[in-house]
């Protein structure tokens, strides 16, 4: 099953036609109430992503399903420059993003940066511990970087393997991880990836349902 897809900006438009077709693809799936509600909740925090990045973004949303299994697309497209996101960036007192705070916040920000195909050095630490890269290749070298940015891809379950693994010598590991075992989101998906595929960014979002 394949839902309608519905085109959403972070100006909110659309946001309710995705919601409804994450709605209704629960209902044709014969999702129980506590699952539906699950899902609901999975696509809300989705789009609450979008809604939350500063400039003119749209994406593609939709849901696909298969006996049990499924997947929250948002497929979108670069809308601004580095050089634009450097200007963003120095408008804040710390030179920084101050709104990537939280699990979500995190998932926002690498989205936004994936979006504008961020420098290799403008990168924070979550950004590149969820990162798996092609055999041979390292996310430390700019030509490298260059090379595989269409083949990108970020993971959550590895983001959260690298964190676990850090957290009991690393004082910032340690609090991402408590963010981790925070975040509802963290603690639904089943797995959230984000994909930088040529000029589009794809995040899915992954669940299954024991029926």
């Amino acid at each position: 099953m394949k839902s309608d897809i519905v085109r959403v900006k972070n100006s909110g438009e659309g946001m309710q036609a995705a919601l409804h077709a994450a709605s209704a693809s629960a209902v044709y799936c014969g999702l129980e109430k506590k699952a539906a509600i699950r899902l609901q909740l999975l696509a809300e925090e989705m789009l609450g992503m979008i809604r939350q990045i500063t400039h003119e973004t749209q994406a593609d949303f939709w849901v696909e399903a298969e006996n049990g299994c499924f997947e929250l697309h948002l497929i979108a497209h670069p809308t601004i420059t580095g050089k634009m996101r450097r200007e963003l960036l120095d408008a804040s007192t710390s030179g920084k993003n101050e709104a990537a705070k939280g699990f979500m916040g995190k998932i926002r920000d690498i989205f936004d940066r994936a979006l504008i195909m961020a420098d290799p050095d403008d990168v924070a630490g979550y950004y590149t511990q969820g990162f798996i890269m092609p055999a041979g290749m390292f996310i430390g070298d700019p030509m490298t970087y260059e090379a595989s940015a269409g083949l990108l891809t970020w993971s959550m379950k590895h983001y959260k393997s690298t964190i676990e693994g850090e957290s009991e010598q690393n004082a910032d590991a340690k609090e991402e991880w408590d963010e981790l075992e925070k975040s509802i989101v963290a603690n639904l998906a089943d797995e959230i990836k984000i994909a930088i595929a040529g000029d589009k960014v794809e995040m899915i979002v992954y669940k299954t349902f024991d029926k």
